[in-house]
C-alpha cells in the first residue's frame, strides 16, 4: 500500500510580511524611484564625449555607450515595475492573510458559542433527568 502524505503546515508570520512589504515599499519610493529620474535627467542627453571629433572609433564608442544607456534605463524601469508589483502582491498577501484570519476567528466564535448553547442544554436535560420535577403534594388533580 502506497505511504500517504501528510499534509504539511504552513505558517505565515503576518508582521514579518509587513514587514518587508514596508522596507519595500520605502526603498522603492525613497531610492529607486527617484534614483532612476534623476539618472533619466543626468545621462538623458545620451553620451556626450567624440561629438566634435568624426572618427569612426569615436562615433562607435558613443553609439555603444548610448546603447548600454538605454538598456540601464529600460532595466531600471523594469526593476521598478517589478518592486512596485512586488509591494502589491505582498499587500494582498497579507489583507488576504489578516481576512482570512478574521473569518477564522469569527468561525471559531460561532462554533464556541453553538458549543456553549448545546453545553448547557444538555446540562439541563441531564438535571431534569437526575432531579425529576416532584408532582405538587397536597393537591388534588
Amino acid at each position: 500500500m502506497p505511504e500517504r502524505r501528510t499534509p504539511e503546515r504552513l505558517t505565515v508570520d503576518l508582521a514579518g510580511l509587513r514587514e518587508v512589504r514596508a522596507d519595500l515599499r520605502h526603498d522603492t519610493e525613497a531610492g529607486l524611484r527617484p534614483g532612476l529620474t534623476a539618472a533619466q535627467y543626468r545621462l538623458g542627453w545620451g553620451a556626450r564625449f567624440c561629438l566634435a571629433l568624426q572618427s569612426a572609433e569615436g562615433l562607435a564608442a558613443r553609439a555603444s555607450v548610448n546603447d548600454v544607456l538605454v538598456q540601464h534605463r529600460r532595466n531600471s524601469e523594469y526593476q521598478l515595475r517589478i518592486a512596485e508589483g512586488l509591494v502589491l502582491a505582498l499587500e494582498r498577501i497579507v489583507e488576504n492573510y489578516a481576512d482570512a484570519d478574521s473569518r477564522a476567528a469569527a468561525r471559531i466564535s460561532e462554533v464556541e458559542t453553538e458549543l456553549n448553547r448545546a453545553i448547557t442544554q444538555l446540562e439541563k436535560a441531564a438535571m431534569a433527568e437526575k432531579y425529576p420535577p416532584t408532582p405538587p403534594r397536597g393537591m388534588l388533580p
